[in-house]
């Protein structure tokens, strides 16, 4: 047999302290790379909420449920109405300091036979919208007629195709990509075609006692203030000068999100910390007790010829296989988990989650896999090293 061919034997030979090497490479990267995955999709997930707002300021009707409410649309894709007549919009476009303003209307539809599924529906006004359109445009370059509506990743229909709202035909004319957040179960249209859906609840009987006239209500302002503006001052103004409204800076809306993503990360960082210092103790015991074992096979190979640094890449050899080995299958499960379970991931972590593309997967995957194998063949040098103090003679006499 080769020299080349004996990491391979002895790994063969060995199989119990192989598939526990192995195991534990394996956890060392899977907790590595899936660590940080999660954490990457949970920013990347922020920042895609934080894009889609687009406003500097969101004005909605005045109330602590409002503020739930419309959290409860961008971040879980639940489904809520309220409304607030339409004049807030032109008092608030009058306030000092907000430079743009435009309006959204909410509409809940229902799971039973008028509608084809229950979700959200945004209608917002084409012409004086400035934070919906800038990314619609990535998915949809059209023009949206009365009756198209453009729907979210995870609503089940294809382009081309019609949804039905209250017994209303609409045509699906783009979906947009994913976004991690609720808006993801949501449908968008112009604010001319939501009056006609929200009309055609009425005669269902939906939104009968809060509505009298669909085209005079609203559900949110998206207010764009002039540069230097304090947000802060400009929201004590919207609400003093506009009544019955409540004015939310968008950040402290996401301030909720960063503050469960902060503390996911800290579990999550403690978490690795653990089981990265557990694998490296443990795999560094594994590899010492191997010195005890092999104490007369590396005596056997310096009596034919091989030098201590050549049976100290032997020993560095074996530990490479074996980590290479645990280190891409841990990288392989995790992705799988994550892409197999990354919906189910979300939901039970109630926060925004994006996972990243393919190249920033991959990115994070040759990441994970260096430092996994140098900490692993960290954990192996010491065995390596103690080779050279081996007392060839000694052994052989002992017959150890």
């Amino acid at each position: 047999m080769k020299f080349t061919q004996l990491p391979f034997a002895n790994l063969l030979g060995k199989k119990g302290r192989s598939a526990a090497l192995f195991l534990f490479a394996l956890l060392l990267s899977l907790s590595i790379f899936g660590g940080s995955l999660l954490l990457l999709s949970l920013r990347k997930g922020l920042r895609s909420l934080e894009y889609r707002l687009g406003a500097d300021i969101i004005v909605t009707p005045s109330g602590a449920f409002v503020k739930k409410g419309l959290e409860s649309i961008l971040l879980y894709g639940n489904r809520t109405t309220f409304y607030m007549p339409r004049s807030r919009l032109e008092e608030t476009l009058s306030v000092d300091g907000v430079e743009k303003a435009s309006a959204q209307v909410f509409l809940a539809t229902l799971s039973s036979g008028c509608c084809s599924v229950g979700l959200q529906i945004i209608g917002f006004d084409p012409a004086s919208d400035f934070t919906v359109q800038p990314w619609l445009t990535k998915d949809f370059g059209g023009v949206l007629e009365k009756g198209d509506v453009i729907i979210g990743s995870k609503i089940l229909s294809s382009v081309g195709g019609t949804l039905k709202f209250f017994d209303v035909p609409c045509k699906v004319v783009a979906q947009l990509g994913e976004t991690g957040t609720g808006l993801d179960n949501a449908v968008y249209t112009s604010i001319d075609t939501i009056q006609d859906l929200i009309d055609a609840s009425i005669r269902k009987g939906v939104n009968e006692k809060m509505l009298k006239g669909a085209g005079r209500y609203i559900s949110s302002i998206m207010v764009k203030a002039e540069e230097g503006q304090d947000l802060d001052d400009l929201c004590r103004r919207i609400e003093h000068d506009v009544k019955q409204v409540k004015a939310v800076r968008t950040k402290s809306m996401t301030s909720g999100v960063s503050d469960g993503l902060a503390g996911v990360s800290k579990v999550v960082g403690v978490m690795v910390g653990i089981i990265w210092l557990l694998c490296l103790v443990v795999m560094a015991v594994v590899f010492s007790m191997t010195i005890g074992e092999r104490k007369k096979e590396f005596a056997v190979l310096r009596v034919m010829g091989a030098s201590r640094k050549k049976i100290s890449s032997l020993v560095m050899r074996e530990a490479f296989f074996v980590n290479a080995g645990g280190c891409i299958s841990g990288i392989f499960l995790a992705l799988l988990f994550a892409l197999s379970f990354h919906p189910l991931i979300k939901e039970s972590l109630n926060l925004p989650f994006l996972l990243p593309g393919v190249a920033g997967m991959t990115l994070l995957a040759i990441f994970s896999f260096v430092f996994s194998m140098t900490a692993s063949l960290l954990a192996s040098c010491g065995t390596a090293a103690s080779i050279s103090k081996i007392d060839t003679g000694l052994i052989l006499r002992e017959g150890n």
